[in-house]
C-alpha cells in the first residue's frame, strides 16, 4: 500500500535512481484516488503500470489447491480435440468461482460460510476505507449507490435516475462513481459509435470487477440454477475475461437509440471483434444482430454462452 507513504513518488524515485541497476522495485496500491493525491511526481521514464485484477479461473484453481484440475484446464485449452473426463468437476469449481469471486483471501477459505463471511468483511472494510480516504461525506448514500450498481450489472448508468433514487445531487453521484472506479470496484464501459444520430455516444454501462463482491452486496450466494440474475452474472464474467485479456480500454459496447445492442465491441485490437453474452446457447438468435453486422462489416460478431458446459466452453473462456 505505497500510497500511505508521506511522499511515495520521491521515495520511489530515490530508490530507482540509486539501485535500478541492481534491483527491480514492485510498488503496489489499492486506491488510485488516494495514490493520485499523494504522488507529486509522475515518475515518467522510471515506471511501468500494471492493473491487477482479482484472480482469473486458472489462478483460482491453483490457489484453491485444485492442481489436477488446473492441469486439466490447461490440456483442454491447448488441445483442440481433447475430451476431458473431468468436465463436471471443472464446472462445479467454475460455479464457485462465479459466486464467490477471485479475491485470494476468499479463495483460500475452506468452506462456504467462511467464504461468505470473508467477502462481507472485505466489502465492509473496503467501503469504510474508500469513504475515509476519498473524503466521502454521505456514507449511507455511497453504500446505497454501490449496492444499486451491483443490482444493475450490464445496464446503462443513468446519473439522473441514480441521484433521484438515492436522493443526492447528480454531481455527488458522478463523484462517487469516480471513487468506485479509482478504488477498483466498478468499471464503466463507453459506447462504440460511428453514427451520432442513431447510436448512443455518451451513456456508459457498469460492471463490477469481482462477481463475489457483487453477490456480497446483493447478499445472494444461491446456485446459478436458482438465480434470476444468472444472465447478468455471466455477462459480468465475460467482461472480466475480456479486460483481463485485452485491457480495460479496449472494451466498448454498442447500442442504438432504438435499443438494439451488442454487449461488447473490441474495435481497436489487432483482429477486431464483437461479442454477445448469453447464459444459454438456446438464447442465441443471429437475426437480432443483423443491424450491427450491416453497420460494422469489419467487426465480426461472436457469441459467448455458459450452457451447455463442455470442453468448448472452457476453450471460449481462455
Amino acid at each position: 500500500e505505497v500510497q500511505y507513504l508521506d511522499d511515495p513518488s520521491n521515495f520511489l524515485k530515490l530508490l530507482y535512481d540509486e539501485y535500478a541497476a541492481k534491483i527491480k522495485i514492485i510498488a503496489t496500491g489499492s486506491n488510485a484516488f488516494y495514490m493520485n493525491d499523494h504522488f507529486r511526481d509522475s515518475l515518467a521514464g522510471r515506471k511501468k503500470l500494471f492493473l491487477l485484477y482479482t484472480c482469473a479461473f486458472d489462478e483460482y484453481l491453483e490457489m484453491s489447491g485444485k492442481q489436477e484440475l488446473h492441469e486439466e484446464l490447461g490440456r483442454i485449452q491447448t488441445k483442440a480435440d481433447y475430451k476431458s473426463t473431468r468436465i463436471e468437476l471443472l464446472l462445479i469449481e467454475w460455479e464457485k468461482f462465479i459466486i464467490y469471486g477471485g479475491y485470494p483471501a476468499v479463495i483460500t477459505e475452506s468452506d462456504t460460510e467462511a467464504k461468505i463471511d470473508r467477502l462481507k468483511e472485505l466489502r465492509d472494510s473496503f467501503v469504510k476505507r474508500d469513504i475515509l480516504e476519498s473524503g466521502v461525506q454521505n456514507e449511507n448514500a455511497f453504500y446505497k449507490l454501490f449496492h444499486l450498481l451491483a443490482s444493475q450489472t450490464g445496464n446503462l448508468v443513468n446519473i439522473n435516475e441514480l441521484a433521484s433514487t438515492i436522493q443526492i445531487k447528480n454531481e455527488t453521484v458522478a463523484n462517487y462513481l469516480t471513487i468506485l472506479q479509482k478504488c477498483f470496484h466498478i468499471s464503466l464501459v463507453k459506447p462504440h459509435y460511428n453514427n451520432v444520430r442513431k447510436e448512443l455516444i455518451r451513456m456508459q454501462k457498469v460492471y463490477l470487477l469481482d462477481t463475489g463482491m457483487r453477490n456480497s452486496l446483493l447478499n445472494n450466494f444461491r446456485p446459478l440454477a436458482l438465480r434470476a440474475d444468472h444472465g447478468e452474472l455471466w455477462e459480468n464474467i465475460v467482461y472480466r475475461l475480456l479486460i483481463g485479456k485485452y485491457g480495460i480500454d479496449e472494451v466498448y459496447y454498442w447500442r442504438t437509440s432504438a435499443g438494439n445492442e451488442i454487449d461488447f465491441v473490441l474495435p481497436r485490437i489487432s483482429q477486431p471483434k464483437a461479442i454477445e453474452a448469453k447464459y444459454d446457447k438456446n438464447q442465441v438468435n443471429i437475426n437480432k444482430y443483423k443491424l450491427f453486422s450491416s453497420a460494422y462489416p469489419g467487426i465480426p460478431l461472436g457469441f459467448s454462452w455458459m450452457s451447455p458446459g463442455d470442453e468448448d466452453f472452457f476453450r471460449r473462456i481462455s
